[in-house]
């Protein structure tokens, strides 16, 4: 009988200002995984250049000289059905957005890790209502599927 396939599975704290991703390490102790800048926080904040999208401290760092190309605090609008953020001629939604902070922190976690990572639980506040909880859950759904997000 062939072995089931390894699953890896971490939790997210999908953050309104930094966002993090934590696993079982070897040991059993929960780590908090540290992003590629190596820090163990990500600001959940995203910067749309050109032909590029980035995630975390580069994209905080602009959000001041460059407020227009610069999206954050996102989860405030999880949930807003008609909250859409037009940048280069695009829409995003909050899920959207919220997708290209989960695929960058999954991504850096794999790379640090050295593995995949096949399951994710993310956080959501108490005080969230359906609406916002289906919308982090819709997030989650469109950072796994396959095609491009950005």
């Amino acid at each position: 009988m062939a072995d089931a396939p390894k699953r890896k599975i971490a939790g997210i704290d999908l953050g309104t200002t930094y966002s993090e991703i934590a696993h079982f390490d070897e040991y059993g102790k929960v780590d908090i995984i540290p992003n590629s800048d190596n820090e163990r926080i990500t600001p959940s904040v995203i910067l749309f250049e050109e032909d590029e999208v980035i995630v975390g401290k580069i994209a905080k760092n602009q959000s001041v000289s460059n407020p227009e190309n610069v999206v954050q605090f996102i989860k405030r609008h999880m949930g807003e059905p008609d909250w859409v953020r037009v940048i280069n001629g695009r829409e995003y939604t909050p899920e959207i957005l919220s997708a290209i902070i989960l695929k960058r922190i999954v991504s850096d976690a794999e790379d640090q890790i050295g593995e995949s990572i096949t399951d994710v639980v993310i956080t959501c506040p108490a005080y969230f209502n359906d609406a916002e909880r289906k919308a982090t859950m819709d997030a989650g759904k469109i950072a796994s599927s396959p095609t491009r997000t950005s």
